[in-house]
């Protein structure tokens, strides 16, 4: 089922259960944390809420931007792999 951590985000305390190690939860939480405070740091809203939920739009907004690098790195790697198989199958026709 999982292992049970205590977390702090944005000063409220959460028990998460999951798969994933102690080391991988306090870094997560640590990121959180880092982009709740620059949030914070922006000005944009007092509410808590509102600081998290602009703080997940950042991380996801991230995740988007390195999911469309990967995207396109693997389409560059398909291509060079095709080319490199065409000049293979030449050399050995």
């Amino acid at each position: 089922m999982g292992e049970r951590f205590n977390v702090n985000i944005a000063g409220y305390a959460l028990t998460v259960t999951t798969e994933r190690s102690a080391e991988h939860m306090e870094r997560l939480s640590t990121l959180l944390n880092e982009k709740v405070r620059e949030v914070q740091k922006s000005g944009g809203t007092a509410n808590y809420l509102h600081v998290i939920m602009l703080a997940a739009m950042k991380l996801g907004d991230e995740i988007l931007e390195v999911r469309g690098e990967l995207e396109k790195e693997k389409l560059r790697f398909d291509e060079k792999s095709q080319d490199l198989l065409a000049v293979l199958d030449k050399a050995l026709k």
